[in-house]
């Protein structure tokens, strides 16, 4: 979840932007004008998206298929590669998928978005501590026992 910059079709303006909140629940992107404070609240988005939906209009088709599991790694160049790491179950090798984008920001945007509500399905306690995180004070020593296992 959180604020993004959302372009808005304005003929007289080549770039208008106004803020939206989007959020990831399930197999959905939802798209706020406020962030989602109650159960009723989610029922208003503006807009709702299937998240299987943006990837195959982001990628047209399906290039390959791995399980979540699979993923061993991910990176970018900033400009307009993806590079993914998935490890065969079989052989244990790790396997390298390239992908160019135009608009890489969003695409990653949709990436990060999708990790980010996986790692929160995976570990119930995840949410809990980022809320714990935001509302504690901020030091160095405070950061450090907050972090160490």
């Amino acid at each position: 979840m959180g604020w993004c910059e959302a372009r808005e079709q304005d003929p007289l303006q080549d770039r208008a932007y106004s803020p939206t909140f989007l959020a990831l629940r399930g197999s959905c992107l939802y798209k706020f004008l406020a962030p989602p404070v109650t159960t009723w609240d989610w029922t208003r988005a503006e807009k709702t998206f299937s998240v299987y939906e943006i990837m195959c209009k982001i990628l047209k088709a399906v290039l390959w298929r791995y399980k979540f599991s699979q993923l061993k790694g991910s990176s970018d160049d900033g400009k307009s590669k993806i590079k993914f790491l998935f490890q065969n179950p079989d052989t244990k090798q790790i396997e390298a998928k390239e992908l160019e984008f135009s608009n890489l920001f969003a695409v990653l945007h949709c990436i990060h978005s999708f990790f980010a509500a996986k790692v929160a399905c995976l570990d119930p306690l995840f949410l809990g501590n980022q809320a714990a995180a935001s509302a504690a004070p901020s030091s160095a020593t405070t950061s450090k026992a907050k972090y160490t296992t």
